[in-house]
């Protein structure tokens, strides 16, 4: 598959991108099964979420092995789709949130990095942005 630069970020990413929010609710042998046949397909981009029920834990199971050929977005400071308590954009909550995605992906890093259904207030306030920026 056709690969591009995505924007300046000299990241180079696969003309079609996969949205996991919907493995999530899946099996989890449902879920690796779309995962690898995708990247088998030439993706490399994967987009996922916290929010996205048990997502970013079979990414992690599936394709750990293949990180180095993947490019990885998530989104920070929204954990549950299900509970609007588990939002929260303050700099300890958007820094928890981005070290639970790490955990549950089994990677060490992110190459792209959401705020997920942040307020313009909760903008303002830039605790999220710095917490984005350690």
């Amino acid at each position: 598959m056709e690969k591009v630069q995505l924007g300046n970020t000299g990241l180079n990413v696969s003309r079609l991108g996969i949205g996991l929010s919907e493995i999530g609710s899946s099996d989890e042998s449902v879920a690796k099964e779309v995962l690898i046949n995708a990247f088998n397909s030439g993706i490399n981009f994967f987009d996922t979420s916290s929010c996205y029920n048990r997502s970013e834990e079979f990414f992690g199971k599936t394709m750990s092995s293949n990180r180095d050929e993947i490019i990885l977005a998530s989104k920070c400071g929204h954990a549950s789709r299900f509970d609007s308590s588990l939002k929260d954009w303050s700099y300890e909550g958007v820094k928890l949130s981005i070290e639970r995605s790490l955990k549950l992906l089994r990677t060490d890093r992110l190459d792209l990095i959401q705020i997920h259904s942040c307020t313009l207030k909760e903008l303002e306030e830039g605790e999220t942005f710095r917490a984005m920026s350690q």
